[in-house]
């Protein structure tokens, strides 16, 4: 009875721990994952390979190097001793060398620095305790002689291997019988150098029939190669070095234990065009050793000290970096495409800086120009550039690419703290590829790599030209329902406070109207799911502080009547509360440390992660399918045709979870196939930020970057983006009323350079409600503080820009300092003068502070 007992309290103990385990497993679960390898498989077929041919070259317009493709508009060189390419421009004669001509006599470069500027790829790697290095193809492949070229459809392919592939001690055996010895190698010498040979070998204690190697003896740098020299003048192979190491149980050397990599880069020309590829899967790593980021063609098209122009970088709207400006005292630009990575290196908090929008970078030499765009591998990108009399004597603007994630793990041992770096085993395996164009004369300018860049987009339909209006866009954020800490009957608890509730959002909508405005388009944000920091958009669920399902629809229709539109504001990526449907141990993306992804906004004024200001979790860009499918079909019953989403045009993130790694560039193609989801149901989009993935799909843009990061190496802020969507997007840049700059005559001026429609961020309740909330930073959202200068500024800039909308913006530039002029396609030219004193331009006269508008208006 008693065993049996005993029986029965073992099985109910299996039981309730089994039902925990099966309760603990439903709890975690979370959504079902997407398949990742659908979005991660690379769209390019490899490239066929022959033997590779030069072209006969009459011209000989590159010295010492050979012809080995050509269009219409360029020629493709390379020099068959250093793998150098040149692209020669056939109408200008201008060629760009992947590499300077004249390193040697570079008195500020250093021997490595040297090497780099002779290289054509840089591998940065860990070895297997975390400590990085830096490998060039040029010491240690090209200088080994360890590369092969190979011809391919319109250009070539060379594949380096890069590191000492040798053996070095262990190209000797370990251990050899005394008969083969001598059979195989002392027979084979001179008497000299056979004993020579013979005295870095001693018979083992245990078998005087086997020699073993005197490694002590042996491993000295002269000593191995005179020894090496005699095996190899013996014709000791490397088949008898294995039957050596077999017979005598040694495991032989490899190359495997040192670092080398192989790496293939294909350059081909097509059209106007150079592009360069990189396949990352055919990449390979000797084990221990892992790449942590690619640097490729680091000084293409690199401007020497005598030479006159700018780099263009992606910095916000857009800066250039004046060659030789002196600022080597500042530090080098480097920024990542589309934003930081908040997964990536996640401990590790930079300022406050604008987003590099469109993976695009470029230089302006003389009267010639050169302009890349990273066309795959962007998500992983970033955009590096430099000045000369820091490191070397050449101004460069290249692109790296980050092809694991990394991070820092701290380990605590009483109180001392040991930091390690950690990266990913999996490797991005998608593709890398840039295309560079070359601009002459006129063209070669910002302004020509905008158009450049424009109609490039507009041919792959990234761009659809603007339907004509008669009124400019007026857009308006208005704050619905926020969480505020509030008590009953003593006891502390977060609940909603309404700041516009949607009867008062139609109140406003009307006094925009009574103020001369009509084209409104309206941004409501924390409208559902328990207000601004709603719940996972799983479903949807209007605010009942806010209102009905009917009011909601009456106010889109009294927009719509008006000229505008009404876009509910949802966020996706950022998952701001805890609910039954987001199960952050499934759901979140990880951190390469394995951590959830669990994260606090960054205050500017700490300059650190504030707590106090909540926190968020990033969810995984595997799940971001399934809560898509299912925000589409439950907003359905709102019967909208609009749709504004918060971060899917502003954010991309990776997730490092161990297995199911989401790279970033596998992210972009999630997001992009889910924006095509939402656009086809909801045909009206507007987006925050606006990075290039996204642009397709956007009906309007807001919070465009309409300045820059002012990093101190840069020289001037120019709007590149604007100049690039002009015409075919509705844009503004952050709310005015949130604003560092108050002066509403300087945004004034700011809007017309940048061909900006106004935005501002307004509530209906006062802003001193939202004190002692984690809101505190919208501390000027009260509408009718602002709706009179609102509506003022949206007067004067839709006299202005109202009938230029369809236009596109064909040159921008400074032609004073603090004046600027943006001409438009249709002839209409803009001053605007920033200064405190009237100026002359051009037989015109621009007011201080003021602009004047001229052009035959075609």
């Amino acid at each position: 009875m008693k065993r049996r007992t005993k029986w029965y309290a073992a099985l109910a103990c299996i039981g309730i721990v089994g039902i925990g385990a099966f309760a603990y497993s439903l709890y975690t679960r979370g959504a079902p994952s997407a398949d990742i390898a659908a979005f991660a498989q690379s769209d390019m077929k490899p490239a066929a390979t022959t033997e590779l041919k030069y072209m006969k070259d009459s011209s000989k317009a590159v010295p010492g190097m050979k012809l080995v493709a050509q269009t219409d508009a360029l020629a493709l060189y390379m020099n068959p001793e250093t793998t150098e390419i040149a692209v020669l421009n056939r109408a200008s004669g201008k060629a760009w060398h992947s590499n300077p001509g004249d390193i040697g006599s570079d008195a500020k470069a250093s021997p490595f620095e040297k090497d780099r500027l002779a290289a054509q790829v840089t591998l940065n790697y860990r070895d297997s305790i975390g400590t990085l290095n830096a490998i060039t193809n040029f010491t240690d492949s090209i200088q080994r002689k360890q590369f092969k070229a190979e011809g391919i459809e319109n250009g070539v392919r060379i594949t380096y291997t890069i590191g000492d592939t040798s053996l070095g001690i262990d190209a000797l055996p370990k251990r050899i019988s005394k008969k083969r010895f001598e059979e195989k190698v002392l027979s084979k010498l001179d008497d000299k150098l056979a004993a020579y040979v013979s005295n870095r070998y001693y018979p083992l204690d245990s078998d005087p029939n086997v020699l073993e190697r005197l490694d002590t003896e042996v491993s000295r740098a002269l000593v191995l190669k005179r020894v090496l020299d005699a095996f190899a003048k013996a014709g000791y192979t490397a088949d008898d070095l294995k039957a050596d190491n077999d017979e005598n149980g040694m495991s032989g050397g490899s190359a495997q234990t040192k670092p080398n990599f192989t790496i293939p880069i294909e350059y081909q020309l097509s059209g106007d065009s150079l592009l360069v590829h990189v396949p990352v899967k055919d990449i390979q790593e000797s084990k221990g050793y892992q790449i942590r980021s690619v640097e490729l063609l680091d000084f293409f098209g690199a401007a020497s000290q005598d030479e006159q122009g700018y780099m263009l970088v992606p910095d916000g709207s857009g800066s250039l970096i004046n060659l030789n400006n002196g600022k080597v005292g500042e530090e080098v630009y480097v920024q990542r495409v589309y934003g930081d990575d908040q997964n990536d290196n996640s401990r590790r908090r930079g300022q406050i800086v604008e987003a590099a929008r469109l993976p695009v970078f470029g230089m302006k030499a003389g009267d010639e120009a050169w302009f890349a765009t990273i066309e795959k591998g962007e998500g992983i990108a970033s955009i590096n550039a430099d000045i000369s009399g820091r490191k070397n004597s050449y101004n460069s603007a290249y692109a790296s690419f980050a092809i694991r994630g990394e991070d820092e793990l701290e380990l605590y041992k009483g109180n001392k703290v040991d930091e390690f770096q950690l990266l990913t085993e999996d490797r991005f395996a998608g593709d890398i590829q840039l295309r560079y164009n070359f601009l002459s004369g006129d063209q070669a300018s910002y302004s020509g790599m905008a158009a450049l860049y424009r109609n490039n987009l507009v041919k792959e339909g990234v761009l659809q030209p603007l339907k004509a209006q008669d009124q400019l866009p007026f857009y308006v954020d208005l704050l619905g329902a926020v969480d505020k800490r509030k008590s009953f009957l003593g006891v502390p608890y977060k609940g909603l406070m309404p700041m516009t509730t949607i009867d008062q959002a139609s109140q406003i909508a009307k006094d925009i109207k009574n103020a001369g405005v009509s084209n409104v388009q309206m941004r409501y944000v924390g409208w559902f799911n328990e207000g601004i920091d709603h719940k996972i958009p799983e479903t949807v669920k209007l605010d009942s502080e806010l209102g009905s399902k009917s009011e909601l629809s009456n106010l889109e229709a009294q927009l719509k009547d008006m000229g505008g539109n009404l876009y509910p504001d949802v966020a996706f990526q950022h998952v701001l509360r805890e609910n039954h449907d987001f199960k952050p141990a499934s759901d979140a993306a990880r951190f390469v440390t394995r951590e959830q992804a669990l994260l606090q906004p960054f205050d500017r004024a700490l300059n650190a992660m504030n707590t106090e200001w909540g926190s968020f979790y990033l969810l995984s860009p595997a799940k971001l399918p399934y809560f898509v499918d299912h925000f589409v079909d439950s907003y359905k019953k709102y019967k909208m045709d609009s749709v504004a989403l918060r971060d899917m045009g502003d954010t991309l993130t990776a997730d490092y979870r161990v297995n199911r790694v989401v790279f970033r560039d596998v992210a972009k193609n999630i997001v992009t196939d889910q924006l095509g989801k939402i656009e086809k149901s909801y045909p009206n989009v507007m987006l925050t930020g606006g990075n290039e993935y996204a642009l397709k799909y956007a009906d309007q843009l807001v919070n465009v970057p309409m300045g820059s990061s002012a990093f101190s190496i840069e020289d001037e802020v120019v709007p590149f983006y604007e100049m690039v969507v002009h015409g075919y997007k509705n844009y503004a840049g952050a709310p005015i009323n949130l604003d560092d700059e108050q002066d509403l005559s300087y945004h004034l001026l700011h809007s017309l350079e940048y061909g900006a429609a106004p935005h501002f961020f307004w509530s209906y309740e006062s802003s001193s409600k939202l004190k002692l909330t984690t809101y505190e930073s919208l501390f000027s959202t009260h509408y009718s503080d602002w709706l009179g200068s609102a509506a003022e500024l949206y007067g004067k800039l839709n006299k202005v820009l109202a009938g230029l909308q369809g236009e596109t913006i064909t040159e921008h530039a400074q032609v004073k300092p603090g004046v600027v002029k943006v001409s438009y396609s249709n002839g209409t030219s803009i001053y605007v003068n920033y200064t405190d004193q009237p100026v002359n331009v051009q037989d015109v006269q621009v007011g201080a502070k003021n602009f004047i508008v001229g052009g035959d208006k075609r």
